[in-house]
């Protein structure tokens, strides 16, 4: 059986539920797991996957050919140094990597769904804990009461233009909806499990953290999972991956064009004829488009998978924080939010 050593900064052992038994195994592949501060030896991996920055302290002997990168955030959000890039025979991003000469993976990054994560009082009867594989593929909208029309899960942070463009547009649909849009999440209605701001709604506002192509995260799964019709500010090639008669896309940065493709997509109810596609598209999501079906994917290269091991093991160390000449010609946080939300209003006003 081949064994892939997951190491990360994060704790990513949750991403365990994307596999049927909740094991990290999948399809004849062993996955094992660092623990975040304790990293552990390979124990025998053939391959080697960081998942954002390996945890501290990891040593391997895994080869570069033989070790994947996923990158988590866009750049807006963090940059990943060539350097460091280059430790890394594959790098599974959404984004292009400028300075990258391996093997880039232009595709979303398998990222943890938080849909059933920490389901605290939103289980279904019979279920304690995290939702596992068989308890996703249950979910059923009709068992819960009718909560609402849409529901929309947003924090309010602002670390980049997108961030500030999708709280407008969050602001310019309220007032259009009134109480038809029920907004939680951090800033808002603070909720323990992504299920509450779901569940029971006809319709879930997906409101990105990129608008680029790839990009889609958590943000989209988890409305698919949970069999919701999915309106989507975000990746604009969404038909690649998934069917587009189960979930409609719209633009904000026409925020005034995409309150009024909202309205008329509520008025039209799409999901009324959506379940055929939308079935698929769960069904596309927890298949294919999973941390595991993407590793497995990249496996298929003999010349990678033939590199030899390295004879003792040597460090991999994290990214290197940007130097404090170019922190020090960074524009201050006090000054960027005004300044985004000054071009927004002159370049994005339709």
């Amino acid at each position: 059986m081949t064994t892939i050593r997951v190491t990360s900064s994060h704790g990513v052992r949750s991403l365990c539920r994307q596999s049927p038994d909740g094991d990290g195994v999948w399809r004849g592949i062993r996955f094992v797991f660092d623990d975040a501060t304790r990293p552990r030896d390979d124990q025998g991996a053939d391959w080697l996957v960081a998942y954002d920055e390996p945890a501290a302290g990891c040593m391997t002997r895994v080869p570069v050919a033989r070790r994947i990168l996923f990158i988590t955030e866009p750049p807006s959000i963090k940059r990943y140094p060539s350097d460091y890039l280059a430790r890394f025979g594959t790098v599974v991003s959404p984004f292009s990597q400028p300075g990258y000469a391996g093997r880039l993976v232009r595709q979303q990054a398998g990222l943890g769904w938080f849909y059933g994560a920490d389901i605290g009082g939103a289980a279904p009867a019979g279920v304690s804990g995290p939702l596992g594989w068989s308890d996703l593929v249950a979910v059923n909208q009709d068992a819960w009461p009718r909560r609402g029309l849409i529901s929309a899960v947003c924090s309010a942070k602002t670390m980049n233009l997108n961030h500030v463009r999708r709280l407008r547009f969050l602001r310019m649909l309220k007032d259009a909806l009134g109480d038809e849009l029920v907004v939680f999440g951090r800033g808002f209605a603070p909720i323990a499990d992504k299920a509450e701001g779901i569940d029971g709604f006809r319709y879930h506002l997906v409101l990105e953290n990129s608008l680029e192509d790839n990009g889609w995260t958590e943000k989209l799964a988890d409305p698919i999972l949970a069999g919701v019709f999915p309106i989507v500010a975000g990746a604009p090639n969404l038909a690649r991956d998934f069917d587009p008669a189960g979930f409609a896309l719209i633009d904000t940065r026409r925020p005034r064009a995409a309150v009024r493709a909202v309205r008329k997509l509520l008025a039209d109810d799409p999901a009324s004829r959506a379940g055929p596609a939308m079935a698929a598209n769960k069904r596309r999501l927890m298949e294919h488009h999973n941390f595991f079906a993407i590793c497995a994917r990249l496996l298929d290269d003999p010349e990678r998978a033939g590199a030899p091991l390295h004879p003792e093991p040597v460090p991999l160390p994290r990214s290197k924080r940007r130097s404090r000449l170019r922190r020090a010609f960074r524009v201050p946080g006090l000054v960027r939010n005004p300044m985004r939300r000054l071009y927004l209003k002159v370049m994005e006003r339709n």
